[in-house]
């Protein structure tokens, strides 16, 4: 794979940094012109939105608020686990957005949210807001299962971009032991097929490389959601030696210190681990009273992403709709939004979208993959949703090649 080099121009350096200090110094984005549009969560969805309303309406006021100050890919990341792809081919900065879409980045942490003043609020101070578009991503879900909190410190999950794909990648580099567990919650959770592709993987690196190690995935679900042909004859024919596959069982608890994991079919030890654990959306909007008591996923109208708060949308994994919580369907939603925005913006009418196209590669080694196509037809006398379903569990390099191009096809429309 060839290398990325990147580099900041001094223009964007300049806006995206002093809207930082201004942040810091507590400066509040107050009065609006009725065209402040807020987007927080500077992913796939959030960049989505933030790069196309300004497409489609020039005249709009965008803020993208994110924590992180360059983004990260998580679709590809399990390749950069393997040295099938470079740390930085994952890495973007926001400056594309800044200098050539007019787009206000605060490298900023959104503490709450305040619905009915319409801000907020943010470590440096507050922003005032028309529209609101929350893609916050997803937390960690350590109360259904408080068995894995404690060990995140010693065994990063890697389902949130960034340093725990590092650390995890460090520890499989100085990895001398015998034996890896990985275990996989019940769905929903980020990427259906992720856990089964760094499974697949590291089992493919394990043969290659012809080392003494043996895998446990530890799987509550009764097999791999999507995708199942490909992965478990990828299983049967050719990892069955080097692998324990345990479907329907759950991590009870475990002790990193003796390095062992009790389970709903017995103790597992193990010299490495990741531990995946259950997901939800992020406590913030909890908070914000966007996700009540007992929910998980903030629910949403699911032709608009539209919440029950005029011009306040959730896209992305925080939200709960037909499609799945993927980085290619938080792109799809921000699309989406970003047209409603704009046409109430410009005071059009949206003419509404009821057919959507979902896509999702996997590798089942370090040379060939699967895919999965969906297309989503939204009924709107039923209310129901009819999919159609395709998918290759062959085995291909053609399809592994076109993964990686269906990936750089995403960044380009993000950044380009």
């Amino acid at each position: 794979m060839s290398r990325k080099s990147f580099t900041v121009d001094r223009r964007a350096l300049i806006a995206g940094g002093l809207l930082a200090v201004f942040a810091r110094k507590g400066l509040v984005f107050g009065e609006t012109r009725g065209n402040r549009v807020l987007v927080v969560g500077g992913g796939y969805g959030g960049i989505t939105v933030a790069k196309y309303v300004k497409k489609f309406a020039p005249n709009a006021e965008v803020i993208l608020v994110e924590k992180n100050s360059m983004f990260v890919s998580c679709p590809l990341s399990n390749h950069y686990l393997v040295d099938l792809v470079d740390f930085g081919e994952l890495c973007f900065p926001y400056n594309s957005l800044v200098v050539k879409y007019g787009v206000k980045f605060l490298n900023d942490e959104v503490l709450d949210i305040d619905l009915q003043r319409r801000e907020v609020i943010t470590k440096g101070g507050r922003v005032r807001y028309d529209y609101l578009v929350l893609s916050p991503g997803i937390e960690y879900d350590y109360d259904e299962n408080p068995a894995l909190r404690e060990v995140y410190w010693h065994y990063p999950p890697a389902f949130k971009p960034g340093s725990e794909h590092l650390y995890l990648k460090r520890m499989l580099e100085s990895f001398e032991g015998e034996t890896i567990l990985i275990s996989v919650p019940k769905m929903p959770y980020r990427c259906p097929p992720a856990p089964y592709e760094r499974a697949s993987l590291l089992l493919s690196y394990i043969k290659r490389e012809a080392l003494p190690v043996h895998l446990y995935f530890v799987d509550e679900n009764d097999g791999p959601p999507v995708l199942r042909e490909g992965f478990l004859k990828a299983y049967r024919d050719f990892y069955k030696d080097v692998a324990t596959y345990l479907t329907n069982t759950k991590i009870l608890s475990v002790d990193p210190k003796a390095r062992k994991a009790e389970t709903t079919q017995g103790t597992i030890r193990f010299d490495m681990a990741n531990f995946i654990p259950p997901m939800r959306a992020p406590r913030l909007l909890e908070r914000a009273g966007l996700l009540k008591k007992g929910q998980k996923w903030v629910k949403v109208d699911p032709l608009t992403y539209e919440t029950e708060h005029r011009n306040v949308f959730v896209i992305g994994d925080s939200c709960e709709t037909y499609l799945p919580k993927s980085g290619y369907a938080a792109h799809s939603e921000g699309k989406i939004v970003a047209k409603i925005i704009s046409a109430r913006i410009n005071n059009k009418k949206w003419e509404g979208e009821l057919v959507q196209q979902g896509i999702c590669y996997a590798m089942v080694n370090l040379r060939q993959a699967i895919v999965l196509e969906i297309e989503y037809k939204y009924d709107l006398e039923t209310k129901k949703v009819k999919k159609l379903v395709y998918e290759d569990n062959t085995w291909k390099v053609s399809t592994a090649k076109r993964y990686y191009e269906w990936a750089r096809g995403l960044w380009r429309d993000l950044f380009t």
